[in-house]
């Protein structure tokens, strides 16, 4: 299972990071361009997510369909770096392709190793932080390479590929998991159809329906930074920092993630749902004040702290806790109801936003932007989880 996150994330950090830079340095497409590019393309990962999830509810086992979304995963990679894209419509194609497959991988070890670590006695958050042991590793690589070459988008995407490729050894010693509501589908027999096995159940579900909605605003606001910052760091356009140093900045950021993974794992744990997120919350404003205000690149070190202080409390509790919220036969479902928020709608919506923003005011501007909402919503949210907490506690 570490080994299995440590792959998958190690290619999906490539994804995610590196798609903007390469969209960027084609002579035809500007800032709002890469916006709306990749807005589209977390449209199509919405949508993928609730239909993979749904697949993998259904499907004999869950492995299988890990398997598909790995191979799918890395033939995305190879059409987005070996046509020579000329045409701006070549080059969508083959980045709505990419996104199709891009968080599918992730969903679905999540949902089967959610479900074994429980049977193990084993920390969820423990294994769950090789993901981001991955991804700073690469993330190191590539800094380290930039020593011997230029480093360039496209060396980044092979590389994914390799490490997404590998990840099918590790996926297939994974024990065999089913879908738990597998041979219900199409069933006449009113005892095979169980009611909570159905999108409006999930829906239904309060704590589940306002996590929902936290994780979509705040996606939006967090994506609009994560899309312009890889601009920003390593382009004319900002810092002028290139890929190496990108990658360096990337590996503390991911490096400090993992430790309090490890060494916080039971901090994390102790502590209320709502605390977590609120906690999330004002680190994420943070980060984009930073990125507003930092004069030089040693300034902009300091969203590492926050980055930090983000990824690691939401990798340690979200998974658990929704499939602690959802009933037992929708547990895949549940999971890719929140990726879709995360990895899809609220990027998708966060992209768009982003794109106008950037294209209209500049990068600066759009990071205080996106630090002013995460601010707002972080107070309300504050509230209204505490309210919910207390709620079903009385």
């Amino acid at each position: 299972m570490r080994t299995l996150y440590f792959t998958i994330w190690a290619g999906k950090f490539i994804g995610q990071q590196y798609m903007s830079i390469y969209l960027r340095g084609f002579p035809f497409i500007d800032d709002f361009i890469v916006g709306m590019i990749m807005s589209m393309g977390y449209l199509i990962t919405t949508v993928a997510q609730l239909v993979w999830g749904n697949i993998a509810d259904h499907s004999k086992t869950k492995n299988r369909i890990l398997n598909i979304a790995l191979v799918g995963f890395s033939a995305g990679l190879l059409m987005l770096i070996l046509p020579a894209h000329t045409s701006i419509t070549s080059l969508i194609a083959c980045a709505f392709l990419f996104y199709v497959f891009i968080a599918i991988p992730g969903l679905m070890s999540d949902s089967i190793v959610v479900e074994n670590t429980a049977k193990m006695n084993v920390s969820f958050g423990i294994v769950k932080c090789f993901s981001s042991a991955g991804a700073g590793a690469i993330a190191l690589v590539m800094f380290f390479l930039s020593f011997r070459i230029t480093i360039e988008p496209v060396t980044g995407f092979t590389m994914a590929f390799f490490a997404t490729m590998l990840a099918l050894v590790p996926a297939y010693f994974l024990p065999p998991t089913k879908g738990h509501a597998y041979g219900t589908r199409g069933s006449k027999d009113k005892k095979d159809k169980n009611p909570n096995a159905s999108f409006r159940a999930i829906l239904q579900n309060r704590k589940l329906t306002l996590l929902l909605l936290y994780v979509l605003l705040m996606f939006i606001a967090i994506q609009a930074t994560n899309v312009f910052i890889g601009i920003y760091y390593a382009t004319e356009e900002g810092m002028n920092a290139g890929l190496g140093q990108y990658g360096l900045f990337y590996a503390i950021c991911i490096g400090l993630e993992t430790c309090l993974m490890v060494l916080g794992n039971r901090l994390i744990l102790s502590l209320k749902i709502y605390h977590v997120f609120t906690l999330v919350g004002f680190a994420a404003s943070f980060r984009s004040l930073i990125l507003f205000l930092a004069p030089n690149l040693y300034v902009i070190q300091l969203c590492a702290i926050g980055h930090m202080l983000i990824f690691a409390p939401l990798w340690t509790r979200l998974a658990p806790y929704v499939n602690d919220i959802v009933p037992q036969e929708m547990q895949a479902t549940g999971q890719a109801a929140w990726y879709m928020m995360a990895f899809g709608l609220g990027p998708m919506i966060g992209a768009a936003l982003g794109g106008v923003i950037a294209g209209g005011f500049g990068i600066r501007m759009l990071f205080m932007a996106s630090s002013a909402m995460l601010f707002v919503l972080t107070i309300v949210f504050s509230f209204l989880f505490r309210w919910q907490y207390k709620s079903a506690a009385a």
